[in-house]
Formats: structure tokens, sequence, C-alpha cells
């Protein structure tokens, strides 16, 4: 248990990220956020589909892929992640047990093709259920950041199934050093609409922004629990 907790605070080292920023429905993420008063949608409305290659962290390598709401915390800004497939079983483990996020094993592939990068997500294997396509073709820069993403973490009452155990709200702070990063054209794409993986149900009503990065991530600090139900 001690290697458990204390791999947590560490680094990951040369991150990929293929990123999609896009303006979703109000009353659709509103519905997926937990009731706090100082937990906010940013305005406008945008959700973000990440895919995440990890070559090299204390649990070995393995890929994500998230559905994310841009949102405030007491006017600051984080990010609440609603959906994520995971092929690692260390990173499902500590995503949802410590961070509260709601982690599912999936198969997220990447692929490149002359000038393209797809990335796929499948619940199960051959169920596609999200696809982004993006043309990397202009340098940028990015500052480094320190991202705060928010998790509720829930473990329910096995003596009253309408009441929880434990049910907080915590943030978790990244520290994000990019060392590469290309913006381009790109698109995303709901597959095979299924209430058991509702990512369709966030919809994309227009691709803002398309980015691909390679970057350090330092997980830094514990998380902070802000808000106990």
């Amino acid at each position: 248990m001690a290697d458990f907790y204390s791999a947590v605070d560490t680094a990951i080292r040369n991150q990929e990220s293929l990123i999609i920023t896009y303006e979703t429905d109000e009353d659709a993420a509103l519905a997926l956020l937990p009731e706090a008063d100082e937990l906010r949608l940013a305005d406008p409305f945008t959700a973000k589909v990440v895919f995440v290659k990890m070559p090299a962290t204390p649990w070995g390598a393995y890929n994500e892929a998230y559905q994310l709401i841009d949102c405030t915390w007491d006017g600051k800004p984080c990010i609440y992640p609603v959906r994520l497939l995971v092929d690692g079983d260390v990173g499902l483990m500590i995503g949802r047990e410590l961070w509260g996020n709601p982690k599912k094993f999936g198969t997220i592939e990447f692929y490149r093709e002359s000038s393209l990068l797809q990335c796929t997500g499948e619940r199960p294997r051959g169920n596609r259920i999200v696809t982004a396509i993006m043309h990397p073709d202009t340098p940028i820069e990015v500052p480094t950041v320190n991202m705060d993403v928010l998790g509720f973490r829930v473990i329910p009452n096995p003596e009253d199934p309408s009441t929880f155990s434990l049910a907080e709200l915590l943030i978790n702070t990244l520290r994000v050093t990019t060392t590469a990063a290309w913006a381009g054209q790109g698109s995303l794409l709901f597959n095979d609409p299924s209430d058991l993986d509702p990512w369709y149900k966030l919809p994309v009503r227009k691709v803002i922004s398309s980015v691909f990065t390679v970057s350090d991530v330092d997980t830094g600090e514990r998380a902070k629990i802000v808000k106990r139900y």
C-alpha cells in the first residue's frame, strides 16, 4: 500500500496528448456537474476530448481518453472529467480510488498516416465510442500551467443503497510543462451511441481548437477535499 501512494507523488514524462476543445450544450453539461455553490460552467460552454499516450510512468506505459467539462471552482478555471477510458490497471485504481475520476477499462489507439493523427476509444473492443482526427501543422508555444482537476469520489453505503458511505468533491493540481506543441485543423465524432458509455450526450456544437502536445506532468501535492456531501 505504501508503494501505491508513493507512486502518486511523481512525474509522467513525454506524455503525448491530442486535445479537441468544443462548444457543447449548457443543459447537458450542467446535468453532469456535482452540486456545489462554488462550481460553475465556463462561458462559453465548452468541453474537451483528450487522448493521452503515457510512455513513461512509475506504473508502466498506458493510454487514456477523457471527456472533460471546462468549469470554474470559486472563480478559478478547472476541468471536471465526466467519462474516461484507460488500458492500465494501476492508472485506473489511482484515478478512481484516490482522485474520484470515473475511469473504465477500454481500448485507446493512436494512428499516424501521412500528416494526420487519428485517435479512437472503444468499449468493448470493436465498439467505437469516439474518434478524433487532427492535422498538426502549426508549431505553437504553450506555457507551463498548474491545472486543477476536479474529482467526485463516491463509495455507496452497503446497508442503505439510497445513501453513501462517502461522497467528496476534491481538486487535484497537476503541473504541466509542455516541451512541444502544434495546432491544426481537427474533427471529433461520437460514433456508436451507447447509454452504457454516453459520450454523445455532451454533443459537439462546434470544434473550437485542436492541439497536439508533448508534455511532462508532475502530480506534486496530494489532492485536496473541497466539499463533503
